[in-house]
């Protein structure tokens, strides 16, 4: 198994020394020439998928040679081989205009690694993420978008005392109230002397 590692890792370093001398020791950002920085995410493997293998999704201007660069200078990964694969979208209808079209396809590259990676698990605590409250913004973004559905399907729009206030809106009527009653307001920040009501200011 040994042997094998070494003899990967030996024809990899074959390949990079072929590559042209213009990319060897240069920035990462020469790579790309004069075209913009792009963006590669690091897509999570199949449930099938080797760990030496490993997919990113790609702009569809780039190429094996740019991707392989790329880990090559930014990760000092070498790779033993790429493929490339686009894939076809479903074909959607503005909500701008109404007319049907096909979005651009997404292009991914599988590459081959000398060394396995394994992609990490997913955590179980989700605390430090927020994850209850992403949810409860899922959950309003859903039903808003059903109320408005159902307000263009039908002909009849509710008056504004018969809609039901938002929960925000309800807590925000609710600390109005008691500030009213009770007061005790403080945005924790100090006040300038001359805007107090025992402040000194001096008229210029």
């Amino acid at each position: 198994m040994a042997a094998a590692a070494a003899a990967a890792t030996k024809a990899a370093a074959a390949v990079v020394a072929a590559a042209p001398r213009r990319l060897i020791g240069q920035p990462a950002y020469v790579l790309l020439g004069d075209r913009p920085v792009h963006l590669v995410t690091f897509l999570a493997p199949k449930p099938n998928q080797p760990p030496t293998f490993a997919t990113f999704k790609v702009p569809l201007t780039f190429n094996k040679f740019d991707l392989r660069d790329y880990l090559f200078h930014a990760y000092k990964t070498p790779v033993l081989a790429v493929r490339s694969q686009l894939r076809r979208q479903a074909i959607r209808r503005s909500k701008r205009h109404g007319r049907v079209y096909r979005p651009p396809p997404i292009k991914t590259m599988t590459v081959q690694l000398t060394q396995p990676f394994v992609w990490p698990r997913a955590p179980t605590q989700t605390q430090p993420w927020k994850k209850q409250s992403a949810a409860n913004m899922v959950k309003e973004s859903k039903e808003r978008k059903a109320y408005i559905n159902k307000l263009r399907n039908s002909s009849i729009v509710p008056l504004r005392d018969e809609r039901k206030d938002p929960e925000a809106r309800r807590d925000l009527k609710t600390e109005a109230k008691r500030l009213l009653k009770e007061g005790g307001w403080n945005n924790k920040r100090q006040l300038d002397p001359r805007f107090s009501k025992t402040g000194k200011a001096k008229k210029s």
